[in-house]
């Protein structure tokens, strides 16, 4: 499963890339504009058009009844029970589509997540490292390596009765760095990221099933059967901010997406 997450994320890398240098807006919104054509052309191809279309005409001329016959209230409680009941119909053909499209809305949001959510360190911050390890395991055989450009600012804190070790982190020089944490003969790495670019980061590695895989793709999980349970740190909250006010990605993605789908629906020749 990891291959078919790790390619996905590479492609990922390779699109967003490309408008590294400019406003993390701009990556966003087209990748947002794509995902806004994926949406459209999946609902077209998995929904019953025709049927759709009959049912928002019958919703469309119960409601007219309704206007109409607003003296008879005899016509117009027939005119909702009729609406209600179609209503439910297109209800009923827009559920199964709109399940599949949210499939790989799904994936798109987690590698949108992993990029836009929080940032990376900047030089001169600092960040607790967490190691938890196996029962077995004493967490005061732990050990840690950093490399240049990360330093370990304070003693490591063990904690026996929760099998953790922390360390105290500082960055200082922007890079890309493998930290390198050993027990019993066994190594494992955390990639730690310092900069201010737009590239994946991931707080943690564990030891995850075949769905966490998908929802942490930015860095491979632990083995199995490790002496390592998890590894986590903390990034900075992304505050990202455009026209002079601070803007959530998911707000830019849904905004752009969804105002994307329905400008081409037409052209396209979807109903939704």
């Amino acid at each position: 499963m990891w291959p078919i997450v790790k390619a996905v994320t590479a492609f990922f890398d390779g699109l967003i890339g490309l408008f590294g240098g400019m406003h993390p807006f701009v990556g966003l919104s087209v990748v947002s504009i794509l995902t806004g054509a994926v949406m459209l052309v999946v609902w077209k191809f998995t929904s019953n058009q025709k049927a759709i279309a009959a049912a928002k005409s019958k919703i469309s001329a119960y409601i007219y009844e309704i206007r109409i016959f607003q003296e008879d209230m005899g016509l117009q409680m027939a005119a909702q029970r009729k609406a209600f009941l179609a209503n439910m119909k297109y209800l009923s053909l827009a559920v199964p589509p709109l399940i599949v499209v949210l499939l790989p809305v799904v994936a798109i949001l987690v590698q949108l997540d992993v990029r836009y959510e929080r940032r990376p360190l900047l030089p001169g911050e600092s960040t607790l490292l967490k190691v938890m390890v196996s029962e077995s395991v004493d967490p005061g055989d732990v050990t840690l390596e950093v490399p240049a450009g990360i330093a370990i600012s304070a003693l490591p804190v063990r904690i026996p009765r929760e099998h953790e070790v922390d360390w105290r982190l500082r960055a200082e020089n922007e890079g890309e760095y493998d930290l390198q944490i050993t027990v019993a003969g066994e190594t494992v790495t955390k990639r730690i990221v310092v900069g201010d670019k737009i590239t994946k980061i991931a707080e943690g590695r564990d030891q995850a099933g075949i769905l966490a895989v998908w929802l942490a793709p930015a860095e491979k999980p632990i083995p199995k059967g490790s002496a390592f349970q998890a590894i986590s740190f903390q990034y900075p909250d992304r505050d990202t901010k455009a026209w002079g006010y601070s803007l959530h990605w998911l707000l830019v993605f849904f905004v752009v997406s969804v105002l994307f789908g329905f400008a081409i629906k037409g052209v396209v020749g979807v109903e939704v």
